[in-house]
């Protein structure tokens, strides 16, 4: 384990801690959930570049990076949900995209095959973290101004912001399947060939 995968792994440790605190009542328990949020999202910005800087990049890192990413940001999004900020098929969305792709790059990693990294990826995972964070600062707010920000007004907010990321994540699959179809379908000829003989 190197200091990068020690901070991914974080990223993982407290996601179901997320959860728990943001199920809570009291200003406190929002505060708490914006704080590990936010060490969430520092984990995912510099382990990458710990792992360069130190040269400790491991295909193990690699693996476990995008897995983190995934489950931090589901937690959080399945957590609105419960709490009824969004309906259910936005969190279908976000929870399809990163399990096809995460599908397909195991496929292809099979293979010998390398799924091309794509900037909207990218952009997905920052619109998502500033829309987390704005909402779970909007409850802040709420919960101390709520004559500023009535908490029928930031569940409205809230939905649309979601919807914003929501769709921009679809549109993130379709571009990761758009660039790589031929990566993957030369996978699928292999294995029907496989299977064939």
């Amino acid at each position: 384990m190197t200091l990068a995968n020690w901070l991914t792994s974080a990223r993982l440790l407290l996601s179901p801690v997320f959860v728990l605190v943001f199920m809570q009542e009291g200003l406190w328990a929002r505060v708490a959930a914006l704080a590990i949020v936010v060490v969430s999202e520092l984990t995912d910005a510099f382990d990458g570049h710990v792992a360069r800087s130190r040269g400790e990049v491991t295909d193990f890192g690699k693996l476990l990076d995008p897995l983190a990413d995934s489950v931090s940001r589901m937690s959080v999004f399945i957590a609105f949900m419960a709490a009824g900020l969004i309906p259910w098929w936005m969190v279908l969305i976000f929870v399809y995209r990163d399990s096809l792709i995460s599908t397909m790059r195991t496929i292809c990693a099979y293979r010998g095959e390398v799924v091309a990294a794509r900037s909207s990826g990218k952009i997905k995972a920052i619109i998502q973290a500033t829309v987390i964070i704005a909402i779970l600062l909007g409850r802040i707010v709420s919960a101390v101004w709520g004559s500023l920000l009535p908490e029928p007004l930031l569940n409205q907010v809230a939905w649309w912001m979601v919807l914003v990321a929501a769709t921009y994540t679809f549109y993130s699959l379709y571009e990761y399947l758009a660039a790589n179809w031929s990566v993957v379908a030369s996978a699928g000829r292999g294995n029907a060939g496989r299977q064939s003989a």
